[in-house]
């Protein structure tokens, strides 16, 4: 299995490689920018299509790193809420299992949990 994505990576980097070689000239090419407003303008110098594709890129990438985190901590908080719960559960619910122990030793007819019938 190793050897099976070890293998997809090196064809997937060399597609990449030989899509940026065939491409090279459009991505080479550069485009600037603006915003014209009625107050006021804003121009930006030549950019390169490769850099604005590795803007988007990490703009994405960072985006879905940061609702990764939020998710986390949002499961994260979630569960020790469900782990207080199961605490308060546990303290209510072990004091009736002691009772329920207490019980069955003092009742022979039950051993292992299991009841003897009486009614033949």
């Amino acid at each position: 299995m190793k050897l099976i994505k070890q293998t997809i990576t090196v064809l997937f980097i060399l597609l990449l490689f030989l899509i940026l070689y065939e491409n090279y000239d459009n991505l080479q090419h550069a485009f600037s920018f603006k915003l014209n407003l009625y107050f006021i303008g804003w121009y930006t110098s030549k950019i390169p299509v490769w850099l604005i594709i590795l803007i988007a890129f990490a703009c994405g990438y960072a985006i879905a790193y940061i609702t990764g985190l939020l998710q986390r901590l949002s499961y994260k908080k979630k569960i020790k809420q469900i782990e207080q719960k199961l605490r308060t559960v546990d303290t209510a619910v072990s004091p009736a299992k002691e009772e329920e122990k207490t019980e069955r030793m003092d009742d022979p007819s039950q051993i292992d949990g299991i009841t003897k019938d009486t009614h033949h």
